[in-house]
């Protein structure tokens, strides 16, 4: 049995557990905050609705991370992109040679800033890190202990940082998600990230519905046409910028396509069907309650801000997914360019775009 410790008991990270735990694998599940934990410890698990019924087991359930992480196989880090560097860090000096280190997902960059977290705390366990494009599945959370499951992606990437790695870490991997395939580098996983090109644009299109705490089908209602307009521009830059370090990434009604198998005459019509369908994964999506919501606070610094940058760095132009970064510092104040994951967090500060295409390959010296 694989054993895999899950860090971060969020919505994503109990998804995970679930599948992984009905799927055959020893569990653990690990969060800071005793508060997610409670309920899930008391059950012994996570009900997963069928047909058939299931019951994952967990074989732990835990604020102690070394406990969580002693001799598993596999760390998944299911935390969010903006938390990543710090659980790196705490993971330094309780990881064993031979662990995987999984970021689900690593939006853009995650496995560069994971990777020089554990350089500056002075690692020494030789362990691979890799990272997901996306979340593999979509579902409803019934209560704190029951999911029911919607979909799985069937388009799914994971990738290791250096790429060279990927050889030896996918097959590992890969039992564990049979949909996925093996990347060559994280410029592909990176710049698949969906969150980033769908989250931002909607929520300043709509930023007088979230002001107004007023609810609405985030896809279905909030991607009209204009706002398809904007997706398809950023989208642009997006796939130019992968281009660039070598990554070739599909477009985003490309991605639906793969990914769910929906594709409408416009994407506005994508986005109706992803919602209204019965098999929909974005039935279960919610409104922002502000722009404190992940859907700014995480994708804006950890997704658009480095795909900027990576495509400045690159010399390909992203005016509308720097318009973006720009508005959201001028409606809250947070100067996300700054803050976020630049270029010298990713340990690729002064790099043009054939050193970074030699750096994702090969790592850092």
């Amino acid at each position: 049995m694989t054993t895999v410790a899950i860090v971060g008991a969020g919505i994503g990270g109990v998804y995970l557990s679930a599948f992984l735990a009905v799927g055959g694998c020893k569990v653990r599940l690990h969060d800071i905050d005793e508060a997610r934990l409670a309920v899930v410890r008391a059950r012994g698990g996570i009900e997963v609705e069928g047909p058939p019924d299931r019951f994952a087991a967990l074989e732990q359930v835990t604020t102690d991370l070394a406990t969580a992480v002693d001799n598993a196989d596999i760390i998944v880090v299911a935390t969010g992109g903006t938390y990543q560097e710090t659980v790196a860090a705490s993971l330094a000096p309780l990881l064993r040679d031979g662990q995987i280190i999984l970021l689900v997902q690593g939006n853009t960059g995650g496995a560069l800033v994971v990777r020089r977290a554990l350089d500056i705390a002075g690692r020494v366990a030789r362990v691979d890190i890799a990272e997901m494009d996306n979340y593999p599945y979509s579902c409803w959370r019934r209560s704190p202990t029951r999911i029911a499951p919607i979909v799985s992606k069937r388009f799914l990437q994971i990738a290791t940082f250096p790429g060279n790695r990927i050889d030896a870490v996918f097959p590992r991997l890969q039992p564990l998600f049979p949909h996925a395939s093996a990347a060559r580098s994280v410029a592909y996983t990176g710049f698949t990230n969906a969150n980033a090109m769908l989250h931002v644009a909607n929520c300043i299109a709509n930023a007088g519905k979230i002001d107004r705490g007023e609810r609405y089908r985030f896809y279905a209602d909030g991607v009209t046409p204009l706002v398809a307009g904007l997706y398809r521009a950023i989208n642009a830059e997006r796939v130019a910028v992968a281009a660039a370090l070598d990554a070739e990434v599909p477009t985003l009604e490309a991605w639906f396509e793969r990914t769910y198998g929906v594709r409408g005459a416009t994407l506005s019509e994508t986005c109706q069907l992803l919602t209204t369908n019965t098999d929909g994964p974005y039935q279960a999506t919610g409104t922002p309650a502000s722009f404190e919501h992940k859907y700014i606070s995480e994708d804006v610094p950890v997704g658009l801000v480095p795909m900027g940058a990576l495509g400045r760095a690159a010399g390909v132009a992203t005016p509308a997914i720097d318009a973006l970064v720009e508005m959201v510092r001028c409606m809250t104040g947070k100067d996300y360019a700054a803050e976020g994951r630049t270029l010298h967090r990713m340990g690729l500060g002064g790099m043009n775009a054939a050193a970074i295409r030699h750096v994702l390959a090969e790592g850092f010296t």
